[in-house]
């Protein structure tokens, strides 16, 4: 069985206290049940109101996927996802079931055939689901061996392309659009929007055919994508509000698969004039693939960009006659005058050339149009990919952004350029230091501060180690900087405290408490757990660290706590009024005053003895 990647501190990250003590009851109470892993998904129902499913995915990272069937939908992993976890962590054997894969192999044809019958027969939606399937492996094959013959000619015809029926891919589409609608609205609880998920799953269905070589059939199924959701304006206007941002990803990939696709000027004006009357409908920008099919590969400017040559200032195309709607009546397209061709979308475009570029190896058109568009990363990663070392360390030492920095770094890491990739990671935590504006990236500081140490540069460790520190206080940072400082740990000791009292959210109050409390400045980690944001786990923890120098307020913070879930009457809170009652019986036993615990005790079970859960717990665990 493969080893799982739980922990306790892993757990209560992800969810709330309450999630994680209600989940903590669960588990305890054997309510997970039918536990066993498949294909590294763990599953199992956990017995509430009803049954739920959970499901939990890993990888050799960890949990990528955490899923419940409930309602929960305030933030973090729901009390079954953590009753599940707990279970899974303290279990020492899993059952493991097979695979799909493993369970298909052991079928042969007719035996295959028959399970699909039977459970078409069972849910007769999967029989449009596996009609959609096949239509996408049939014509993969025969993009395939179109793409393969289209790669052995050598004429320079322009490729005529063939009517394609759009409409079963539409039938398709809209029942799923239909079904997500009457799901969503007979739901009892708020879930996604019923359009999204769909929608990005067509489109990586289209693009399967850009994959295969067939980029114009791509480009129809996109362009069908956009026609369909014409038919629920209405509905997407309720529900979303807005179309754009749905729109916004489908236009991005319909402008590459243009690109990838040789079109005639006849079948450019075509297009232009038929995904504009569909924008139209839509109410919602298709500037992308419109600014992609006018501008094209032909055009003069980027023809000149693309071959290194001096650019023209001013551009009239005599070979594109495209008019749009807004030039219906005036003149042919230049470049700036176009609505569509402008720099945001000439932007975004230049990504998708450079892309296509790439696969095509034309890497000095990909060099000089990353240059003069200014995509300085993809500059120097590409000369590093095609061995010009010198070139690409040389460009890179004029970055100007940490996250460009980060990311050359890491390639000339790759490459074997250590410190090189060390300078240029500096100069990018530099770069944060200098404009407090920037993002501030804790993930390149600890990068910059690993290969410090490797490389010995303790220099530069301590600067990466005190930034990281800034962005992200830790405990083990604080160690790491003291043991770095040696004879100036005391002042530097004091910089990071007085920047640590700076900071007052929920983010860093952990790490307070982890510092103060290690430094035995008690009264600055009570101010701590006095917050509203501190979490319990810490808030218990200060209790415990100041019980004997402070038991009177561990009293009255307890008291508190515990009385305000128990005058709430929250039953499922109430594990966690047994803890704080607990600390106050510490407190009054710190104080040596047993007769006043009692005294109150007595008088709080006299007071809810009607609660029959809080009175259980109070005689289980002795309070």
């Amino acid at each position: 069985m493969p080893v799982l990647k739980i922990s306790e501190s892993l757990i209560r990250q992800n969810a709330s206290d309450k999630s994680f003590e209600r989940g903590k009851e669960y588990a305890r109470s054997q309510a997970v049940r039918d536990l066993f892993l498949r294909d590294q998904i763990l599953q199992a129902s956990v017995a509430g109101s009803t049954y739920y499913r959970v499901s939990i995915g890993f990888s050799d990272r960890g949990i990528q996927t955490a899923k419940c069937s409930c309602p929960y939908d305030f933030g973090g992993w729901c009390k079954h996802i953590v009753a599940v976890l707990l279970v899974g962590m303290e279990r020492p054997q899993i059952e493991e079931r097979p695979s799909l894969v493993e369970m298909l192999e052991k079928l042969d044809l007719e035996q295959t055939r028959n399970l699909l019958h039977n459970l078409t027969a069972k849910s007769p939606d999967l029989v449009d689901l596996i009609d959609i399937q096949i239509q996408l492996l049939t014509n993969i094959k025969e993009s395939k061996s179109k793409a393969s013959k289209t790669n052995k000619k050598t004429s320079k015809t322009e490729t005529q392309h063939p009517e394609i029926d759009r409409s079963p891919f539409r039938r398709q589409l809209s029942y799923s659009l239909q079904s997500s609608l009457r799901n969503y609205e007979h739901s009892y609880y708020d879930e996604d929007d019923p359009f999204t998920d769909i929608i990005y799953e067509e489109i990586e269905k289209a693009k399967v055919f850009l994959e295969a070589g067939d980029s114009f059939r791509a480009f129809v199924m996109l362009y069908a994508i956009a026609e369909e959701l014409c038919n629920y304006t209405e509905e997407i206007e309720n529900y979303l509000g807005d179309v754009s941002d749905l729109v916004y990803h489908l236009d991005l990939e319909m402008a590459e698969a243009i690109l990838w696709t040789d079109f005639s000027v006849k079948d450019r004006q075509k297009w232009v004039t038929e995904i504009e009357g569909t924008q139209d409908v839509l109410c919602a920008e298709l500037d992308f693939s419109l600014a992609a099919l006018i501008q094209g590969w032909d055009d003069p400017y980027l023809q000149a960009v693309l071959q290194g040559k001096e650019k023209p200032e001013i551009i009239n195309h005599p070979a594109v006659q495209i008019s749009t709607q807004s030039q219906r009546k005036r003149t042919t397209i230049q470049k700036g005058a176009n609505a569509y061709v402008h720099e945001k979308n000439l932007r975004q475009l230049g990504r998708i050339r450079l892309k296509i570029l790439q696969s095509q190896e034309r890497f000095d058109a990909y060099l000089n149009l990353a240059k003069d568009a200014d995509f300085f990363t993809d500059y120097v990663i590409m000369l590093l990919k095609l061995d010009r070392h010198n070139e690409a360390i040389a460009s890179a030492e004029n970055v100007q952004d940490e996250n460009d920095a980060f990311e050359i770094a890491q390639k000339l890491l790759e490459h074997g350029f250590e410190k090189q990739a060390l300078y240029i990671a500096n100069k990018g935590l530099q770069l944060q230091e200098t404009d407090a504006k920037r993002h501030r990236s804790k993930e390149l500081a600890d990068w910059t501060a690993q290969l410090a140490e490797r490389l010995g540069e303790s220099g530069t460790l301590l600067n990466a180690k005190i930034i990281a520190f800034k962005l992200t206080p830790s405990l083990a940072d604080y160690h790491q900087i003291r043991d770095l400082t040696k004879n100036k740990w005391n002042s530097t000791k004091d910089v990071l405290l007085k920047y640590l009292l700076q900071l007052d959210s929920f983010a860093t109050a952990e790490a307070k408490v982890d510092i103060f409390l290690e430094e035995e400045l008690f009264n600055k980690a009570i101010a701590i757990a006095n917050t509203s944001y501190c979490r319990t786990y810490d808030r218990l923890r200060v209790m415990k660290a100041v019980i004997s120098s402070n038991p009177q307020w561990v009293i009255t913070k307890a008291k508190s706590l515990a009385e305000d879930i128990i005058t709430r009457g929250k039953s499922d809170d109430y594990e966690q009024a047994i803890e704080w009652l607990e600390q106050v019986r510490n407190g009054y036993r710190g104080l040596k005053q047993e007769k006043e615990w009692l005294t109150y005790r007595n008088q709080l079970v006299e007071v809810n003895a009607r609660k029959r859960k809080l009175m259980e717990l109070v005689k289980r665990k002795g309070i």
